[in-house]
């Protein structure tokens, strides 16, 4: 990536800025506040569309200048390809599609900063691997895996690595299962190895004596069962009766007393009858035994009194105390009739209960309880005798079955062992230490031997990337560096992914962080580079006392002064 031309304006610091660059590597320097990592970042944002200091877009209003309105940062760039970004908008432009490796020669703190899985994720991206593809495939193939299986576990290569390797481990899981399930065995890889399925021996008589002992045993159990039925029903019966007699007796005894309140009963009902006769005539206005006529000659009114005959003269009044006690008599006489209903009925029942109590017979042979207890006892003990005879037939069943079977279950135990076998080798070749770690290793290769010749050429420490994707930069942890080691170290490696993505292009703040020397051989080795057509451009930030002079014509310095070149205000007031 050749960089031709870089303008920005209204952007953070930056007022004004207009470079049209000719050397490969740029230095833009000032003092703080200047405007360089403004310049900076309207560069990184007009590649990426993304602001390292501002995530949301609603808050790029804060990213214009003061006095502006609106601001951009546009580069030309290999031939005229553009790349441009204006603000608050955030309108972003890209003429062509840029390598994913962008941002981390954009940013070079940026590998160091994610997670080691990220890391080896961007590697792989690098170095075109992927985990779906042939290359996999054929690797597999080479371990020794089996092709069956390894087509199964391929759709899940299409996702990741990690992915593949745990079903490849669930499936050794459900091969041990499925050996332990036909062989009733806790799985193990020696035991595996030529285990066959015992044949247990088998006595021919055995099975015949077995079934006869249990047919002997159903029928007694059968006989037992049905006398016992009979006995229960007896004593029920007996038991029954017994309840039944003590209520005929105590029925049939009231008898007598029935029939004494009955006789009472029906003489009270014939006197309250008299007794109401005789008062219904006293309310009348007759006596008691008087008996009212007419004369059949001339059809006049009469009453006989028992003696004689006489006129009935007017009005008869009657005894206004007999009329009223009539009521009271009438509900006396309802009373014994129903007492006389009730008893009649009672003594009915009294006369038949003794009645049937002299059919009944009590001489009926009853069920002894201990003969049952006895009987269930036994039936008890064929039971348990029943249970172990099936139990006896089904094992030697099993045994027969074990055997006849012995031959197949040997053989599925030898195909899931094979199973079990074939997975773990796959699984094995996809743990992080087998196939992946040997394609990361490949892709691996190529950035440490870069990282190696520019720790010669610049006379820095070496930094390396090692295969559990942590960094170290002279044998020690990169976290353990001091700033200025890590700027080092991050610029090596933001070269050697520009170098193998062939992007050929290197942008890195805070220059000043280098003291004397290591900025001389920063510059000495970035100018080899240009030198021999392996980088394209470099642009370089750093706030310094003043813009270096005699450099060579590979670099060209630019002072930045209140957000503006100052030789760009030079040639303006010239």
């Amino acid at each position: 990536m050749r960089i031709k031309r870089i303008a920005s304006s209204g952007f953070l610091a930056v007022k004004n800025i207009e470079v049209d660059v000719r050397s490969p590597i740029v230095l833009f320097c000032g003092t703080n506040e200047a405007g360089k990592s403004s310049l900076r970042d309207g560069i990184h944002q007009a590649f990426t569309g993304e602001n390292p200091r501002v995530q949301l877009k609603k808050n790029y209003k804060f990213l214009v200048n003061d006095k502006d309105h609106a601001g951009y940062t546009y580069i030309d760039y290999d031939g005229n390809q553009k790349a441009a970004i204006t603000i608050p908008n955030g309108t972003h432009e890209l003429t062509q599609a840029l390598h994913s490796a962008l941002p981390y020669v954009l940013n070079p703190a940026l590998f160091a900063s994610i997670t080691p899985d990220d890391r080896a994720k961007f590697l792989f991206d690098l170095g075109n691997l992927r985990s779906d593809g042939a290359e996999v495939k054929q690797k597999l193939l080479d371990h020794g895996c089996d092709a069956g299986k390894v087509g199964e576990i391929m759709p899940f290569l299409r996702s990741s690595f990690e992915n593949a390797h745990k079903q490849s481990t669930e499936n050794v899981k459900q091969a041990r299962a499925n050996w332990k399930a036909v062989t009733g065995e806790t799985y193990g890889d020696k035991k595996a190895e030529g285990w066959k399925a015992p044949v247990p021996a088998i006595d021919a008589s055995a099975k015949e004596k077995a079934e006869a002992e249990l047919s002997r045993i159903d029928v007694e159990l059968e006989e037992a069962n049905q006398k016992l039925g009979a006995m229960q029903a007896a004593l029920n019966g007996a038991n029954h009766r017994a309840g039944e007699i003590t209520r005929l007796k105590e029925l049939s005894e009231k008898e007598s007393r029935i029939r004494e309140k009955l006789d009472h009963d029906r003489h009270q009902v014939e006197e309250w009858q008299t007794k109401i006769e005789e008062t219904r005539k006293l309310a009348l206005g007759s006596r008691p035994g008087a008996v009212a006529c007419k004369c059949p000659e001339c059809d006049a009114e009469l009453v006989f009194t028992g003696t004689e005959l006489v006129a009935r003269a007017g009005d008869m009044h009657g005894d206004e105390d007999a009329a009223a006690s009539l009521g009271k008599y009438e509900n006396a006489l309802s009373m014994f009739k129903n007492a006389v209903a009730n008893g009649e009925r009672d003594l009915a029942a009294a006369t038949a209960a003794r009645e049937q109590l002299a059919l009944m017979k009590d001489d009926q042979e009853t069920p002894n309880q201990e003969d049952i207890d006895a009987l269930k006892a036994k039936i008890s003990v064929l039971r348990s005798g029943r249970q172990q005879a099936s139990t006896d037939l089904e094992t030697i069943n099993k045994n027969i079955r074990l055997a006849s079977e012995a031959e197949a279950i040997t053989q599925k135990a030898a195909e899931h062992h094979a199973s079990v076998q074939a997975w773990d080798k796959i699984a094995s070749a996809l743990a992080p230490d087998g196939i992946p770690s040997e394609m990361l290793h490949a892709a691996l290769g190529p950035i440490n031997v870069r990282l190696a010749k520019s720790s010669v050429d610049t006379g820095w420490k070496q930094a390396v990337i090692n295969p559990d994707m942590s960094i170290s930069y002279e044998e020690r942890p990169y976290g353990l560096s001091s700033v200025s080691a890590k700027w080092r170290a991050n610029v090596m490696i933001a070269e050697a992914i520009s170098h193998v993505s062939g992007i050929k292009f290197l942008m890195a703040d805070e220059f000043d962080l280098l003291d004397l020397p290591n900025r001389s051989a920063c510059l000495k080795w970035l100018i080899g580079l240009a030198r021999n057509h392996e980088i394209d451009s470099v642009l370089l930030f750093g706030t310094l006392k003043e813009k270096p002079a005699k450099l060579p014509p590979e670099v060209a310095a630019h002072w930045i002064q209140d957000g503006v070149l100052v030789d760009q205000v030079v040639e303006a007031a010239a």
